[in-house]
C-alpha cells in the first residue's frame, strides 16, 4: 500500500513538507518547483491523504515584525519559527494564520476563530492592547518590556552583556566599546518607532558607569546587518585607529553584526585579537566558523517558540490565569577572538 513516504521519496523532500503542502500549512515556505513535485508524485501513485481524526486542542494565530525573507536570513527569528511549528505540531495545534506586520496592517477580523495569539518581536503598546481587545490568551515572545498583563518568554541580554563585561574586566580590558542597533517597534500599521533604549547598549552604559569607565564610554549604533556593522566599526576606526584611546574590546550586539565589524578591522590592518578583543550575541553557524572564532551568547531560540506555545495552550485549557514571564536560559560560549591584556 503506498504511503506518504513513497510519496515523500519521489518527489525528493521530507515527509514533514509532503504533510504540510498537502495540509495547506500557511506557514510553510517552499518554491513552486518543490510543490510540483510533491503534485506529480502524488498523482503518479494515486495517493489519497488520510483524514485526520485527532481534533486539533487549539487554533493559534501568529503576528510576527518580521517580513518572510527576513525570517529566511535571520538565523534568531527563524530558530523562533521553527520552535513554534515544531511544538505545535507535537501539541497538536493548528497555526491557522500569520500576520507580518511589516508587509500589513493589523486587522482583527483576522484572528477570528483563533483561541490565542503569539506576538514574535517588539511591537507597539497599542499592537497589544488591540489583540487583547479580542483576545486574551496572548503570549509576546521577545521583549522583556512587554506590559505584565500578558504572558512573556524571553532571554535576558541585559545579564548576558554584564557577564561579557565582568569577563573581559577580569582580563584587564577597560577601554571597552560597543556596536549594536537601535531598538525597533512596529505598531499596527506597520509603522516602525527607533530608540537607543536596546537592552545590551543599556547594560554596556550603565556597567561602564557603574566601573566608573564614564571616559570610555563609545557607543556606535548603525543597525542590525553586517553591512552596517562595518560601517560602524569604519566610524569608530577612523576616529580612534593609531591612538591610545583605540578600544581593547568591543561588545557587539548580534553575530551579523559582529562579521561586517571583523571585516572592518581587519581591512584597516588591525588584529583580533591581538588589537582588538570582540564579543558577540546569538551564536549563528558563522561564528564558530570565523578566523578567529567568535566568542558569543548561546541563546536558545528555539525554546523560546517551544515554551510559548506550551504556556498559551494552558491558557487555551484554562489551566493558568495569572500572566507568567518566563526568562529562558543562555550561555556564553568563549572562543578565540578575546584574549587576556
Amino acid at each position: 500500500m503506498v504511503g506518504i513516504r513513497d510519496v515523500a521519496k519521489r518527489a525528493g523532500v521530507s515527509i514533514a513538507t509532503v504533510s504540510r503542502v498537502l495540509n495547506e500549512d500557511p506557514t510553510l515556505s517552499v518554491t513552486d518547483e518543490t510543490k510540483r513535485k510533491i503534485t506529480e508524485s502524488v498523482q503518479f501513485y494515486n495517493y489519497v491523504k488520510k483524514k485526520n481524526t485527532t481534533k486539533n486542542t487549539s487554533n493559534i494565530a501568529l503576528i510576527t515584525t518580521v517580513s518572510e525573507i527576513d525570517e529566511i536570513e535571520d538565523p534568531y527569528f527563524r530558530a523562533i519559527r521553527r520552535g513554534i511549528q515544531l511544538e505545535a505540531e507535537n501539541s497538536k495545534i493548528t497555526l491557522k494564520k500569520i500576520i507580518r506586520l511589516s508587509d500589513t496592517s493589523l486587522d482583527l477580523s483576522e484572528l477570528t476563530g483563533c483561541q490565542a495569539v503569539l506576538i514574535i518581536g517588539q511591537v507597539s503598546s497599542s499592537v497589544v492592547e488591540k489583540v487583547l481587545s479580542v483576545n486574551s490568551n496572548l503570549v509576546v515572545i521577545d521583549d522583556s518590556n512587554v506590559t505584565s498583563e500578558v504572558d512573556a518568554v524571553f532571554t535576558d541580554l541585559a545579564a548576558a552583556t554584564e557577564e561579557h563585561l565582568n569577563r573581559l574586566y577580569e582580563k584587564g580590558h577597560r577601554n571597552i566599546a560597543f556596536i549594536g542597533g537601535r531598538r525597533v517597534r512596529i505598531d499596527e500599521n506597520g509603522e516602525r518607532y527607533f530608540s537607543d533604549d536596546d537592552y545590551r547598549k543599556v547594560a554596556y552604559e550603565n556597567w561602564m558607569i557603574s566601573k566608573n569607565l564614564k571616559k570610555h564610554i563609545k557607543i556606535y549604533l548603525e543597525g542590525w546587518s553586517t553591512l552596517e556593522g562595518m560601517k560602524a566599526a569604519d566610524r569608530l576606526l577612523e576616529k580612534y585607529s593609531g591612538s591610545d584611546q583605540l578600544p581593547t574590546a568591543i561588545v557587539v550586539g548580534n553575530d551579523p553584526i559582529a562579521v561586517g565589524v571583523y571585516r572592518s578591522i581587519q581591512k584597516n590592518g588591525l588584529k583580533i585579537p591581538e588589537d582588538i578583543s570582540i564579543v558577540s550575541f546569538d551564536n549563528i553557524e558563522v561564528a564558530g566558523f570565523l578566523t578567529p572564532s567568535l566568542s558569543t551568547v548561546n541563546i536558545n531560540t528555539e525554546e523560546l517558540g517551544k515554551i510559548a506555545v506550551r504556556i498559551v495552550d494552558m491558557r487555551v485549557k484554562k489551566l493558568r490565569h495569572i500572566p507568567i514571564r518566563v526568562v529562558v536560559s543562555n550561555n556564553i560560549i568563549v572562543r578565540e577572538s578575546e584574549k587576556e591584556l
